[in-house]
């Protein structure tokens, strides 16, 4: 009687070798799909960003979105030009972030109205402390004592 063997015995297949890769990059493009697009429609829009900047700006991040999601079908089915496409989108992805924090540590908030008092630091602490967001129109002024107002 010959025992037959349950596992293959030859060669394993080099994408055997990196199994579950596929699956988290897969999953990190999905994600940073939808996180590109929501910021190219919703909050690029929204901004104070001038009209002529936003026609260029919106397309762009569309286009930048959409190269996700043909990434991340070549990721899944295997395709060999995924894996290229991939690292530039992450390369462009860590250079914008890269000039983002360049722009915060020097002290120009990206997100900031002209004029405005409050920086990218204030914002971040009132989303982390949950507190409402600190004013960026002026106050009243102040009350001086023994003047009647109306």
């Amino acid at each position: 009687m010959c025992a037959v063997s349950a596992h293959r015995t030859g060669p394993v297949p080099r994408h055997a070798l990196r199994r579950g890769t596929r699956g988290f990059a897969a999953f990190v493009l999905f994600l940073t799909a939808w996180i590109v697009l929501a910021i190219a429609l919703f909050v690029l829009p929204s901004s104070t960003i001038g009209h002529e900047t936003l026609v260029v700006l919106v397309p762009l991040g569309i286009a930048f979105g959409l190269a996700h999601f043909v990434a991340l079908a070549g990721v899944l089915r295997r395709r060999a030009w995924s894996v290229p496409l991939t690292l530039y989108l992450t390369a462009i992805g860590l250079g914008m972030a890269a000039f983002v924090v360049l722009l915060v540590g020097t002290g120009v908030d990206p997100l900031a109205r002209p004029g405005s008092v409050t920086t990218f630091g204030t914002r971040a602490v009132a989303a982390a402390s949950g507190s409402p967001a600190p004013r960026t129109v002026a106050s009243p002024p102040a009350r001086v004592p023994g003047t009647l107002t109306a």
